[in-house]
């Protein structure tokens, strides 16, 4: 866990062994230590604003450890609130496979080369053209809009079924 500015409040055991840091060197440090330079500063910047508008955010991230060594963990962040405000942010990190290791080190390095595609990360996905719109959306929002799309597209074969059914026979 963190405070509102990220620094580091509290790790459990298994964080602390795979960041080969001491409990005393992470306690009050600020997140950033464990920051890999492989990471694109796009990635930071997304979490951050995902997480003040008090949404959880879910990504890949490339995590330094002490000893200049890295690892991957697939993290999940969301606000900590108590009595309705921000008190901090809570993350749990998993081991992700190695086809989001791979694509992850793709697109990020493709971040940080110039970004020829314009990718973007939205709440933690990496989204490009139509998708970026689509992905700015709550799940509510997108089922509304595709249930409505089903409507519609029902609604045009009634009619085209219908004037089938109506036009004189030849």
């Amino acid at each position: 866990t963190t405070d509102l500015q990220g620094n580091i409040l509290h790790a459990n055991p298994y964080f602390i062994e795979i960041s080969g840091y001491s409990v005393q060197e992470l306690i009050g440090a600020p997140h950033n230590i464990l920051r890999h330079p492989d990471m694109p500063v796009e990635a930071f910047a997304d979490m951050w604003a995902t997480l003040k508008s008090g949404e959880p955010w879910t990504g890949m991230v490339k995590n330094r450890t002490k000893q200049g060594g890295y690892y991957w963990v697939l993290a999940n962040v969301t606000p900590v609130v108590e009595n309705g405000k921000p008190v901090g942010y809570m993350s749990v990190r998993t081991k992700p496979t190695r086809e989001q290791v791979t694509q992850s080190e793709q697109i990020y390095k493709e971040i940080r080369d110039g970004n020829p595609r314009k990718l973007r990360i939205d709440h933690g996905v990496v989204t490009s053209g139509a998708g970026q719109l689509w992905s700015r959306y709550s799940l509510q929002q997108r089922l509304q809009v595709s249930f409505a799309l089903i409507v519609v597209a029902f609604v045009v074969r009634s009619e085209e079924h219908t004037s089938e059914l109506q036009s004189p026979v030849r």
